[in-house]
């Protein structure tokens, strides 16, 4: 008989040993089971080292992408703004698509103010606007491509002597001519040159012009000349007096002149505007035209004590946009 008194739990289940599980690294982690995608990280995720689930060579295709970003970063950066430097540097007529005609400005060499007397000061600086620098120098110089002629084909050293020329002018040309032609070669070229206060000088064709220019006491006057290849011919006029009443006055009468050895007869012209740096401004234009486009235009300038006279003739047209040029380029220097 058997002693134990064990209660019977029913029929014996069939023993399953446990075994610990140990996490395989090298196992495939399938896709559903990949945090990242959606689904929640499996338990392996804590069983991996750092660096264990990346491949070698990941590392490399990350820095040579972002050498790839970069390097179309700089280049964009690099292609704008030489683009920028390209369409900022020419001028607008250089640009293909935008060129436009010419209009008949010239291109000068660079403009630079002539040197002043020692303890002289410059017209902007007196009331009465007295220029003390050489008045040749005053003048425009020929603008690119011009070919020098009247006046400043031949320059000359001293000015020849006119019965309307009071001697001290004289002697103050003579003086400024010596100057000239010792100082050294460093000081700025002279434009035009001395020419006799006369008629030759006014362009003009009737004598009461010359006679005005005594009365009205010119001191001194200086030209220049040259012609484009467009054929037109410009002449460049600078009278000096004693004061600036003085070249008021020849002023007013000046406008008058209603023509000249090149221009047989001019008209003034009311109908438009001329802008100069400062001082007065006088337009007339030839009565002859070539189409719509006038085949003179006659200019006459004031500022202080100086008066300028420009001329410009073609038998084809003086185109407008040159004479105005001129006449605001040569006031820029009257100042």
């Amino acid at each position: 008989m058997s002693t134990d008194i064990t209660p019977n739990p029913g029929p014996a289940e069939p023993f399953e040993p446990i075994v610990p599980v140990t996490p395989d690294v090298t196992s495939d982690v399938t896709p559903a089971a990949t945090a990242g995608n959606g689904e929640a990280p499996g338990a392996l995720d804590a069983f991996v080292p750092a660096g264990q689930g990346e491949s070698p060579e990941q590392p490399k295709r990350d820095r040579k992408r972002l050498w790839q970003v970069g390097g179309a970063l700089l280049l964009t950066v690099v292609t704008g703004a030489a683009t920028a430097v390209a369409v900022t540097l020419p001028d607008r007529t250089d640009l293909p698509g935008l060129a436009t005609p010419n209009d008949g400005r010239y291109v000068f060499p660079q403009l630079t103010m002539p040197p002043l007397p020692v303890g002289a000061s410059a017209p902007s600086d007196y009331k009465i606007k007295t220029h003390a620098a050489d008045l040749r120098a005053l003048l425009l110089p020929l603008p690119n491509g011009a070919v020098g002629t009247g006046p400043s084909a031949a320059p000359s050293g001293s000015a020849s002597a006119s019965p309307s020329v009071s001697a001290s002018a004289s002697a103050s040309a003579s003086a400024s001519a010596s100057a000239s032609a010792s100082a050294p070669a460093s000081l700025p070229p002279v434009a035009g040159r001395w020419v006799p206060c006369d008629r030759d000088m006014m362009l003009a064709n009737d004598d009461q012009y010359a006679q005005r220019l005594v009365s009205d006491a010119c001191r001194g006057a200086a030209a220049q000349g040259w012609t484009t290849k467009d054929g037109t011919r410009t002449e460049l006029r600078l009278i000096r007096f004693g004061s600036a009443d003085e070249a008021t006055n020849f002023f007013s009468f000046a406008n008058q002149l209603d023509a000249t050895k090149d221009i047989r007869s001019t008209s003034l012209d009311v109908a438009h505007t001329y802008k100069v740096a400062l001082g007065s401004v006088n337009v007339r234009l030839s009565d002859a035209k070539a189409g719509d486009v006038p085949t003179g235009r006659l200019g006459w300038l004031q500022c202080g004590d100086v008066v300028a006279l420009v001329q410009m003739t073609n038998p084809n047209g003086v185109p407008d946009q040159a004479f105005r040029q001129i006449l605001l380029l040569q006031s820029s220097l009257m100042v």
